[in-house]
Order: structure tokens, then C-alpha cells, then sequence
């Protein structure tokens, strides 16, 4: 056990150094593991030690009183002997009729009386139970709780209805100002074809510059990077100048743009060289 206690040591001070092999920790391991069996061996020995010298001190007690009383036996008188039997006699009965019988397996009994005392009696249940027939606090608090539920399920429908009512009011107005407002937007077409010299342009998507994406954001989508990318996307994929002229007027007439403005103008460029094919026709 010097042993183990030594390599164990011995590889405890490497673990603080943090110099210790993986090796050397398992063999650290097995060391204590084995130091902890002999232990318990050496455990249960004294265990099974003390409990024998325990035994042998008791026995040694019981004779040494079994001698001791036949020494008084033997020196106590006759007469005196017979009063002792007597009253011995007369004590041992006393003490069986005073012995409380204790069983363990009689507490199933005893619960089960204690819990017969505990039930309430039937009138109690029948004065704690509700009547069927009388009207309940839950009943009353559901019907209270569907008629509210109803009429936040009526308010959310007309909030709906009143909703799409203005969508499609405002989407009859923004059709209509997008319809007047195309004779200026071939207006600004027309100049673009006579003051300058458009390059055809391939797709929309990659062709503005960063100062021209943010100048077309914050003035004419009203700030908004995803409605720009969106209407671009839109733009790139129709087929002709007189579709893109439509999507167009839409987006102006939702956004109030100034058409007599040169950002404006700078925009049309960019969808005028889109659809160059057919521009000035």
C-alpha cells in the first residue's frame, strides 16, 4: 500500500506541474482505484473484528452475571427464596398483560380507520356539491367570455373589409393619376431620344452607379431600398418601352414624383437605354 500511496503521490505533484503524460495518468488512475479496493478490504476486516471482540465481551458478561446470581442463590435463606418466586411470578404476569402488541403489518389497519374518520359524512358532500339545475359561476364566465371573442371576431372583419375598401380605392386612384400622367412621361421619352446618344443597356440590374442608387432611393422610392430593388427587378423583366412606361407611371404616381425634375429625367435614361430598340417610335 507504501507503494501505491508513493505513485500516487508522485503523479498528484505532476498534475499540478501539468507535466503528465497520458500514460502516466492512467497507471495514476489504476494506482487509486486499487489503493480504494485494498481499503475496503481492510474495512470490512476491522468491521468484522470489532463486531466478533463486540460477541466475546457479551458472552464474558452473561457468565460472569449467571455466577454472580448463583452466588446469591445460594446464600440467600429459603423462606426468602419462596418470597422471591412468589413476587417473580406475580411480576411476569403483570408484565405480559402490560405488554403493548406491536405489529407492523396492523398499520394498513390503522390508516385505513383514520381515514374512515376523515371521510365526510354524505350530508357534508351533498351540502358541498352544486346543484345541477342552478346556474354555475363558469357557465356564466364562458358565455361571457364567447360574446366577447364574438364581437372582437366582428370588429377584426370590418377592420378587414374597411382595409381592403381603401386598398382598392387607392389603387383606383393611384391607376388613374398613372394614366395622366403618360403624356409627360413620353414627353421626357422623346427628349432623351433627341438631346442624347443612348447606349442599349442589357439588363437594369447592376447598371447604376452608388450615388445613383442612393440619389433614385431617397428621392423617388421614398427612402426605401427594397421598393427600389423590387421596381428595378420589375422594370428589367417586362418586354417593351410601353410596359415599362405603365410600371413606371404607377411608381410616380404613388410616390408624387416631379416629373420636371432632372432625377427624374436621369432615371428615364437608365430605362430608356433598356428598351433603346425601339425608343423615339
Amino acid at each position: 500500500m507504501k507503494e501505491l500511496v508513493s505513485a500516487i503521490e508522485n503523479g498528484l505533484k505532476k498534475i499540478s506541474k501539468g507535466n503528465i503524460t497520458l500514460i502516466e495518468l492512467e497507471e495514476t488512475v489504476a494506482s487509486s482505484r486499487e489503493l480504494y479496493e485494498r481499503l475496503l478490504i481492510v474495512r470490512y476486516k476491522v468491521y468484522e473484528n470489532s463486531i466478533l471482540a463486540d460477541e466475546e465481551s457479551e458472552e464474558l458478561e452473561v457468565v460472569d452475571k449467571e455466577t454472580e446470581v448463583k452466588k446469591e442463590e445460594e446464600t440467600i435463606p429459603e423462606e426468602n427464596k419462596e418470597i422471591e418466586i412468589i413476587f417473580e411470578e406475580e411480576t411476569t404476569d403483570i408484565a405480559e398483560d402490560s405488554i403493548i402488541r406491536f405489529d407492523l403489518f396492523a398499520t394498513p389497519e390503522i390508516e385505513s380507520e383514520v381515514e374512515e374518520e376523515v371521510l365526510p359524512s354524505t350530508e357534508a358532500e351533498e351540502a358541498i356539491l352544486p346543484n345541477e339545475n342552478a346556474p354555475t359561476f363558469n357557465l356564466i364566465k364562458e358565455d361571457i367570455q364567447e360574446e366577447v371573442l364574438e364581437k372582437e371576431i366582428i370588429a377584426a372583419l370590418k377592420e378587414i373589409e374597411n382595409t381592403a375598401n381603401d386598398s382598392a380605392e387607392t389603387s383606383k386612384e393611384i391607376t388613374e393619376d398613372a394614366s395622366s400622367l403618360f403624356p409627360k412621361l413620353m414627353k421626357i421619352e422623346k427628349s432623351i431620344a433627341q438631346n442624347y446618344q443612348v447606349m442599349t443597356l442589357e439588363t437594369l440590374i447592376g447598371s447604376f452607379t452608388l450615388n445613383e442608387r442612393l440619389q433614385f432611393i431617397n428621392e423617388l422610392f421614398d427612402g426605401s431600398s427594397d421598393l427600389f430593388s423590387s421596381a428595378i427587378k420589375r422594370l428589367d423583366a417586362l418586354d417593351n418601352r410601353e410596359s415599362a412606361r405603365s410600371v413606371i407611371a404607377e411608381y410616380a404616381a404613388e410616390n408624387n414624383w416631379d416629373l420636371d425634375g432632372e432625377v427624374v429625367e436621369d432615371f428615364m435614361l437608365k430605362i430608356c437605354s433598356r428598351y433603346a430598340a425601339n425608343l423615339g417610335n
